[in-house]
């Protein structure tokens, strides 16, 4: 599978579930009062909700896309090495993927934070 491929499937993927998350109705923001704030089980407003699902969505996808590009890197170290350097390659292309899922799982902690911080009752 190419790199090309492998991104245009992954961007076509992250932009349908932001498609679903913008198109999806908020039943109760038209029925409260206007000036009411809208909240949620749990602490948070229905906006930090929202928030989180998403974040939680896109962490999500940044694990995949590591993966994919760990199983590409993979595949590349198979065609272009031998022995020894086939199996050194291999080993970077899993130590960079578990970098990129560390970085994800870092992006997504901190995104949490903000969201309770900023959206609490």
């Amino acid at each position: 599978m190419s790199k090309k491929l492998l991104a245009a499937i992954v961007a076509t993927t992250l932009g349908c579930g932001m498609a679903v998350a913008q198109t999806t109705p908020n039943t109760a923001e038209s029925t409260a009062a206007p000036n009411a704030p809208q909240t949620a089980p749990g602490g948070l407003t229905q906006a930090g909700k929202d928030a989180k699902e998403q974040s939680k969505g896109e962490y999500k996808a940044r694990k995949k896309v590591a993966e994919a590009n760990k199983e590409l890197n993979k595949a590349d170290c198979e065609t272009s090495a031998n022995g020894m350097a086939e199996h050194a390659c291999k080993k970077h292309a899993r130590a960079q993927a578990k970098e990129e899922k560390a970085e994800a799982k870092m992006i997504y902690e901190n995104e949490k934070k903000d969201i309770k911080a900023n959206h609490s009752k």
